[in-house]
């Protein structure tokens, strides 16, 4: 019988912590309202033995060049892995570099998660050598506890995502600064325009970027930027027109059935507005109409946490209900041999 329920009533510490000490073998996962992507966990003796973070991965992949836009984007979510092994796009002992790092990133991650849904299943199942990962539980539980007492600190000084920083112009007077590989990165994404939302989502690293971002604050390299009001009208005038070309382009592309061409324009408003819900709105149906429902019903996911339309909130629902029906179908499917 599979342990389930709320995170606010079992929190994540405290789940971890029993599915340690009790040395389990089964599979855990972790979704719903705090969470834009599902997670799928794999434990073995209590130890993490494998995380599924497709898209995650898949973005990590892009930033260090190991793939193109166009592979992210027509390469399936489930099959990109062995995509990268069987065409040797990266070496073996690379990939299990990149791909523990990013797991353990993940997982930092999860520890943030006020509210959601867990299940846990006690099962057997076989990992491949270059999915495995063989890390204890009570390592990670301790650096998460203190990531998230260094992170309620840095919220004190930067509580809004939304905020646009600016390199300050008292930077060259500084006689000497002691930055870090992380901080000198950051300033050279840093150009008046970016939220701390989009330096977020280039570099991938939350935990990273807001203790990067904190310190230069604290010290003065970096400030808010404050726009003027006449500026915030003009630009808002620009994007509207932008948008609009944006949007008959869009559909264009879905009136000729050129789905991924619409996909990678999409996937390039992704980039620049990470938390434009109509962006997974619209990415969802063009998935769909490519016939990927997994990546769809990812989007769809996206959509109803970062949406406040409550009407397409209940339209996605209605849709998810089915397209998830009939993947299910999709995969349980069998060949009549009668």
């Amino acid at each position: 019988m599979p342990i389930e329920g709320p995170i606010k009533e079992l929190g994540l510490f405290e789940l971890f912590q029993l599915i340690s000490l009790a040395e389990k073998k089964g599979i855990l996962t972790i979704s719903g309202e705090d969470i834009v992507k599902s997670y799928v966990l794999y434990f073995d003796r209590g130890n993490l033995a494998s995380v599924d973070f497709p898209e995650r991965l898949k973005n990590e992949f892009l930033k260090r060049g190991f793939l193109t836009k166009d592979e992210v984007i027509e390469v399936a979510d489930n099959k990109f892995v062995d995509y990268l092994i069987e065409n040797n796009i990266i070496p073996l002992s690379t990939f299990k570099t990149v791909f523990k790092q990013t797991a353990i990133d993940v997982l930092y991650s999860l520890f943030l998660i006020k509210s959601g849904h867990f299940s846990f299943r006690e099962t057997d199942f076989e990992i491949p050598d270059y999915l495995t990962l063989d890390i204890k539980i009570e390592n990670i539980i301790l650096e998460a506890a203190r990531r998230i007492d260094e992170i309620s600190k840095m919220e004190e000084i930067l509580p809004n995502t939304d905020i646009v920083l600016e390199v300050s112009t008292d930077l060259i007077e500084k006689e000497q600064i002691n930055l870090s590989p992380m901080d000198w990165k950051l300033l050279s994404l840093i150009d008046g325009n970016l939220t701390i939302s989009a330096l977020i989502n280039k570099i991938g690293d939350k935990f990273a970027v807001m203790k990067s971002l904190y310190g230069m604050t604290m010290t003065g390299i970096i400030t808010e930027k404050k726009i003027p009001v006449d500026d915030i009208i003009k630009e808002n005038k620009t994007s509207i027109g932008k948008e609009t070309d944006k949007i008959k382009e869009l559909k264009r592309l879905w009136n000729k059935g050129k789905f991924t061409d619409g996909l990678k324009e999409l996937f390039k408003l992704k980039e620049m507005y990470p938390d434009d819900s109509r962006i997974s709105y619209n990415m969802g149906y063009f998935y769909l109409a490519e016939g990927r429902f997994k990546e769809a019903i990812s989007e769809w996911n996206s959509f109803l946490v970062l949406s406040g339309d409550e009407n397409k909130k209940k339209e996605i629902r209605e849709t998810l209900d089915l397209v998830k029906g009939i993947h299910k179908k999709i995969v349980n499917w069998e060949v009549l041999i009668e």
